[in-house]
């Protein structure tokens, strides 16, 4: 039993960087204090549990523990976003994030390579069945397999643009279109269409323009 504690410490000092890793998005537009990915997967099981529990179709256990996995590769692979490379090249942040953002499929597909590595690195040394359990949810999560991988992969776009509406509150300065334009564009679901309506009541002017669109 020792030798397991001691790859879960492990894999719990690994996934702990997650505490530290900041959200590059709110990096990128200069928030003051962005959160972490911990941080946005804490709210985001939080709101697969409670708005979840709403929904007649959903095994709010399953889903929260795919909110809890989704980003967890992040802890070795790092966080990017879909606006990254363009950045590098030069774009103009203030057009780009007034943009729908989403990744080419080719840099999708080697952001999904690099995480799903990063993941099998740091269950390695799990035994079998907890290696299996994480590595299972995170695949669920990233090919949308089933109805909890599909309502919670939409509910991580409305907890982000949750987040936006709240440090925009705080930096009135701060770009959010393409928070709310890619929560617009990816909630499907008539619950998070109407956790969506909700969310751009509290976005002001940004959120009354996208509503009236």
């Amino acid at each position: 039993m020792g030798q397991h504690w001691d790859a879960l410490l492990d894999f719990l000092e690994q996934a702990g960087r997650l505490k530290r890793l900041r959200r590059k998005g709110w990096v990128d537009r200069g928030v003051a204090a962005p959160e972490s990915v911990a941080d946005h997967s804490y709210r985001l099981a939080l709101l697969a549990l409670l708005a979840g529990s709403l929904h007649p179709e959903i095994d709010v256990g399953r889903a929260a523990i795919l909110a809890l996995v989704h980003d967890l590769p992040e802890a070795l692979a790092g966080d990017q976003t879909p606006f990254d490379r363009q950045l590098e090249a030069g774009a103009d942040p203030a057009q780009l994030f007034r943009s729908y953002p989403s990744y080419s499929p080719e840099a999708e597909a080697e952001k999904s390579a690099r995480e799903r590595a990063a993941l099998a690195q740091m269950v390695a040394r799990l035994p079998d069945e907890l290696a299996r359990l994480l590595s299972e949810a995170w695949e669920e999560y990233e090919a949308g397999a089933t109805p909890e991988a599909r309502l919670v992969r939409q509910f991580d776009k409305l907890e982000t643009a949750l987040q936006a509406i709240e440090y925009r509150t705080e930096q009135p300065e701060i770009t959010i279109d393409s928070f709310l334009l890619g929560a617009d564009a990816e909630s499907v679901d008539p619950l998070a269409r109407e956790l969506l309506g909700a969310i751009l009541e509290r976005a002001g002017p940004v959120g009354e323009r996208m509503n009236q669109d």
